[in-house]
């Protein structure tokens, strides 16, 4: 049989036990909420909620306060077994404190080690920037160094085209990168007529074979071709003229014409009509209708190229 205490039996004068029984819940009396533990968890949250450095230390300080406001109280006790007087509630204070102090101190570390990598982080960072910053410096002045050098006229072709080599080595963007290359073109194309001027067509041949590699241009197969012209090869210049004239040059085409003019050859004879018209007759009715025959062996040309 379940028994149960029921309080007010025993006077208080004559009990032996007095913290022994309690009765039952909804005999238990109610704490008062006295002001004192209201300002006292009110500075405890608010001492938390300024000086801790972070969320662990903050909920164990903040738990303080739960040791004196009564329905959190009475909780407390029922899960430490064991009344909250005063002297308990200072032991335990002193203890979350104690116990916050290392937990702060490490939190502490880990932010300033955090805050020390973040650092170092940033000056690397800002480090990398600066030498990025130098070296496209640098690359910016040499640039424009060898530029004014190849501005100047250009005695020696090859001097320049070796200024170019070394300016292409910091071109970075893709209008630098044009700029040299163009001129490059330039300076070689004018190198070329000087070769051909001179009269030395096979120091010429190879330059345009270069430059032809890398710009198919109708001028410098035009060029190519009186180079082959020059050095008794007709078919390797009527193979430049085409391309030249396919690509729009008059010039060529009047070369063309010269090294490859158009020619007329007997294909084979017939019977020409004095009218004009022709017959295959050989006989006397030949051409009875047409006026009678003016020629009996009219020869029928063909026209023709040598190199085709």
């Amino acid at each position: 049989m379940k028994r149960r205490y029921v309080s007010g039996l025993i006077s208080p004068g004559k009990k032996i036990f007095k913290d022994t029984f309690h009765g039952t819940s909804n005999q238990k009396q109610t704490k008062q909420f006295l002001w004192w533990q209201v300002v006292l968890s009110s500075c405890i949250l608010l001492f938390t909620f300024v000086f801790s450095n972070n969320l662990l230390s903050g909920l164990i300080l903040s738990s303080i306060s739960t040791l004196f406001i009564p329905p959190t109280e009475t909780k407390w006790e029922n899960l430490l077994r064991v009344k909250l007087d005063s002297k308990v509630k200072l032991f335990i204070t002193a203890f979350l404190i104690v116990f916050s102090i290392p937990v702060s101190i490490a939190s502490h570390h880990f932010q300033l080690q955090k805050e020390k990598e973040r650092a170092q982080l940033a000056l690397a960072a800002q480090q990398k920037k600066a030498l990025e910053e130098k070296n496209e410096a640098i690359r910016k002045d040499s640039l424009i160094y060898y530029l004014k050098l190849l501005a100047a006229p250009a005695k020696d072709i090859d001097r320049s085209l070796r200024l170019i080599d070394r300016a292409n080595k910091f071109a970075k963007f893709s209008d630098e990168i044009d700029q040299l290359s163009n001129k490059r073109n330039t300076l070689r194309s004018n190198q070329i007529d000087i070769f051909i001027k001179q009269g030395n067509y096979s120091e010429a041949l190879g330059k345009l074979d270069n430059l032809i590699a890398h710009n198919k241009d109708a001028d410098h197969y035009y060029r190519r071709a009186i180079c082959y012209q020059k050095l008794k090869q007709p078919h390797a210049a009527v193979s430049d003229l085409t391309i030249a004239i396919e690509l729009g040059s008059t010039a060529a085409q009047r070369l063309y014409n010269t090294i490859n003019p158009l020619r007329k050859r007997v294909i084979g004879y017939v019977t020409r009509c004095c009218d004009g018209t022709t017959s295959n007759a050989r006989g006397r009715g030949a051409c009875s209708w047409h006026g009678g025959v003016c020629n009996w062996n009219d020869p029928v040309y063909e026209e023709y190229r040598q190199y085709e």
